[in-house]
């Protein structure tokens, strides 16, 4: 017994040795998550429906993470996926429309901090979306649907103030979308051609900022509330093409409120 307790000893001893080693090969990853719902008013022009302008309400829901690419690094990923439903009317008011999308979106930042409470990111994005556009008015042509894929840019600005003993924190994000493919029907052209009758008409085009200047701008106030903090602010979603001889525009203006959490993940 005399001659295992000094084996006994050096064992624990060289656990206890170990133990600091394999705390600081610990390492804390920080993810944000964030809920957002929305509420305006829509603008809707498709000249596949009507030659008209239809205007109503919108509501949205946006789900937001952010991430370190790895501990320490300036690199953030980032995804943002969603959705909306819309209402509008002619301005004869014998027309409506029926208006959904859904959207997802992956971006990689690189984190600039030109000062202790302000930084800026800015990085590559790439989306998809689908929607469509229901008329309760036609008979023949009643829909018009959309589905596509686009690649642009993403930048963000945040700033951190103190109001009130709080930490308050101010973000403003903006995403382009440069070059990309759009499904779209040709001028005339019905859904019953391109898929019954296998009429096409290169129903697959290019976008770019060109003829499809769109744009997705968010601008948010953080007010901290326990372990999480509450936001409200404004949206602002542009999304148009011409395509095909045909012009399309959904223009909104929303706003919004929601909440977003800080998690610090542990990894060994």
């Amino acid at each position: 017994m005399k001659k295992k307790l000094p084996i006994l000893l050096s064992v624990i001893a060289l656990l206890c040795g170990t133990l600091p080693l394999r705390s600081q090969t610990d390492t804390v990853r920080v993810v944000d998550y964030t809920h957002l719902f929305g509420i305006g008013g829509v603008n809707i022009l498709d000249t596949y429906l009507s030659p008209l302008e239809y205007t109503g309400w919108q509501v949205s829901t946006l789900h937001l993470t952010e991430r370190t690419l790895r501990p320490g690094s300036r690199w953030t990923l980032s995804a943002r996926y969603g959705g909306d439903l819309g209402r509008a009317m002619s301005p004869t008011e014998d027309g409506k429309y029926w208006d959904a999308n859904l959207y997802a979106a992956a971006k990689v930042r690189r984190v600039w901090q030109p000062a202790p409470s302000f930084s800026l990111a800015g990085g590559p994005m790439a989306e998809i979306f689908l929607g469509g556009t229901y008329s309760q008015r036609n008979g023949n042509n009643p829909a018009q649907g959309r589905v596509g894929a686009t690649i642009g840019m993403s930048g963000k600005a945040a700033y951190n103030f103190r109001l009130w003993r709080r930490d308050w924190r101010a973000v403003v994000v903006l995403d382009v979308p440069l070059v990309g493919l759009a499904f779209t029907p040709a001028y005339g052209q019905s859904y019953y051609e391109i898929f019954e009758l296998g009429h096409r008409d290169r129903n697959v085009r290019p976008t770019w900022i060109g003829n499809a200047p769109s744009a997705l701008l968010t601008a948010q106030i953080e007010v901290p509330l326990g372990r999480a903090a509450l936001v409200a602010g404004y949206q602002a979603d542009i999304r148009q093409h011409k395509l095909a001889g045909l012009k399309r525009h959904g223009w909104s203006n929303r706003f919004i409120v929601g909440w977003t959490r800080r998690l610090q993940i542990l990894k060994r």
